[in-house]
Order: structure tokens, then sequence, then C-alpha cells
């Protein structure tokens, strides 16, 4: 992920949490902030504490970040989205972060549409 692609100050993550619509299933909270002036999409990324040691967590974000690249044509380029992992987010593969973090892409309607993409 990018520089200009992640959120990093708090300022930012606030304005998210207050004005953003959020989502969650099992697995992760989604928030998403529609920001007109944006011209590319930022990621926020909450992992704690209580999700298990260092390893585990860098692990999390890790797979939360590839499945993000792989979706990075996909999603809505004009917001901002955090995403909080919960506990159960540290025993899962790879599949199975592609396949909840999906799902809540879907719920929230993030995804472009096909006359949305760009060429």
């Amino acid at each position: 992920m990018k520089k200009r692609n992640r959120l990093k100050k708090n300022e930012d993550f606030q304005k998210v949490f207050k004005k953003g619509n959020s989502m969650a299933n099992r697995q992760y909270v989604l928030y998403v902030l529609h920001q007109p002036e944006a011209k590319e999409f930022r990621i926020g990324l909450s992992v704690s504490k209580k999700i298990g040691n260092a390893v585990v967590r860098n692990r999390v974000k890790r797979l939360i970040r590839q499945v993000i690249q792989e979706e990075h044509d996909q999603l809505k380029q004009e917001h901002d989205y955090i995403i909080i992992a919960r506990k159960p987010a540290a025993d899962l593969t790879y599949e199975e972060t592609k396949k909840s973090l999906q799902h809540l892409f879907r719920k929230t309607s993030v995804y472009r549409k096909k006359s949305d993409k760009p060429s």
C-alpha cells in the first residue's frame, strides 16, 4: 500500500468514525466515509492488542493489506476506509480473510460498477 493510500492521523480516523457508515461481520468492522475531493481511496487499519502479540497482529495487517492490494481496482476511489480486526480474525487463513472482507465490501456497496472502472 502506498503512503498516499494510508490513513495515519488520529483526526482522520476520528472524522471517519464520527461521519462515516459502519458495517460489521464476525471478523472485521468496516467504516466508510465518502470524500468527494479525494482522487484515491485511503485505508486505515486497527488491530488491537486483544487480537494477540505483535507477530499475530502484524500477520493480520499483512493479510488485510494483501486483500486490499488485490481488490484495489474494484473499490470506489473517493472514500476513506477503516478496517478494525476482531478477535476471530487472528485465526483466519488468507482465503478466509479475503472472503470475509469481500463480504463487507459487498454489504457496504463500495465496489465500483462496471461502468465506473477506468479503461
